[in-house]
Formats: structure tokens, sequence, C-alpha cells
């Protein structure tokens, strides 16, 4: 017997697939197969949007500062430590009781899209949602690790990405580390396929990108 999250989706999400369907021109099972990988990164993109308001809203200012330090910018509790001049088993606390908070604000949403009675937030989750949350603060310094955080912020896999890319995953990693430069065929289906639009300009002999959505 399905439960009632296979049952149940938002009107955004159900407009979402049968776009999805249209454009596709999947066949059943794959059509069926991709409207769930969409629910899911529509799911996750709306957690993220959620994650960010509890950041602002629902944090104190030290568990706000640390987190954004510690999750967006990368920063080791070590580190973070050193530049504010406090302990590092303060910063250990005060980030673990942030992930808690964000945990807990979350669980309703989680019981409602797993459609169960309980649920713990794993930290593999709450990972995966701070990833999508610094994608879509920080635009990146190049053009690799701009077209990661664009693929970061639509919650899309490096494989789902390569695919319809039409690349090998290798390949998209090795433009997304910046070890290779991608064409411009290739950010035309950037655009294409994540609704985004590239301007570059030369700048001591190299191209220097920015994109914005559409």
């Amino acid at each position: 017997m399905k439960n009632i999250s296979d049952e149940v989706i938002s009107v955004e999400e159900a407009k979402a697939a049968l776009r999805c369907m249209r454009l596709g021109g999947f066949d059943e099972n794959e059509a069926l197969e991709s409207i769930d990988s969409l629910v899911e990164r529509i799911r996750k993109i709306g957690t993220a949007k959620l994650v960010d308001d509890i950041i602002e809203t629902r944090l104190s200012e030290n568990q706000r500062i640390f987190v954004q330090e510690y999750w967006f910018s990368g920063k080791s509790t070590a580190q973070i430590a050193r530049e504010r001049g406090v302990s590092q088993a303060n910063v250990y606390r005060t980030v673990t009781r942030a992930n808690e908070t964000i945990a807990e604000l979350l669980r309703p949403l989680v019981m409602y899209h797993r459609d169960l009675p309980d649920v713990q937030v794993a930290p593999l989750f709450l990972e995966q949602i701070m990833g999508i949350c610094s994608a879509r603060r920080n635009k990146g310094e190049n053009i690799g690790t701009q077209l990661k955080n664009i693929r970061m912020s639509n919650a899309v896999t490096p494989e789902q990405a390569a695919k319809a890319m039409c690349i090998t995953v290798k390949k998209l990693e090795s433009i997304e580390n910046s070890k290779a430069e991608p064409t411009l065929e290739l950010l035309e289906r950037y655009s294409a396929v994540f609704g985004v639009r590239f301007n570059f300009e030369i700048v001591n002999g190299r191209r220097k990108y920015e994109w914005k959505k559409l």
C-alpha cells in the first residue's frame, strides 16, 4: 500500500512534474522515475529556503555567525575560534546547538514528506541541505565554482548534470574543479537546463564570467 506522500504533492510540484513529462518525451516508467527525482529535488530546495529563514530569524547572533562561517565559508571550528578570539569548545558547542535547533524545526517537514509519525533529521540530510544553502548564497569566484554552485543550488547530482549536459561525470568534475574550461556550447546547455544567463568580459587575456537567473 502506498503511503500518503506518494499520493499528495503540492500544486507547484505537480506543475513541475507535468512540465518535465511534456518536455522530456519519456515513456511511463521513465516519466515516473523522473518525476520522483524532480519532486525530491523540489522538496530539498524548498527545505533549503526554510533553513535560510531559520538561520536568519530563529538562531542567536553567535549561532548565526558561527553557522554561516562553518557551513557556508568552509571554516573549521579552530579557525573560527582563532578569528573570533574564543575557545574552540565554545564554537563547537554553539554550532552543535544551532544544528540541533535547525534539525528540530525541520522535523515536522521531514515527517510530512516521508509520511512518518516520528523522525530524526539525519546528519547527512542536514549536510545536503546546508550544501544547497551554501550554493545559493555563493556565486563563486571562477567559472568552475559558479557551475558547481548552480548545480548544487538546484539539488542536482553530478551524474544527473552530466547526463543533461551530454558529457561524462569525469569531464564535469574536471570543469567544476577548474581543471578544464567549459566551452560556449556547454554554457548554453547550462543556460537551457538551469534557466541562467552567462555574461563574460576579457580581463588580462582571460574570460571573467558572471551569471544570473532568467
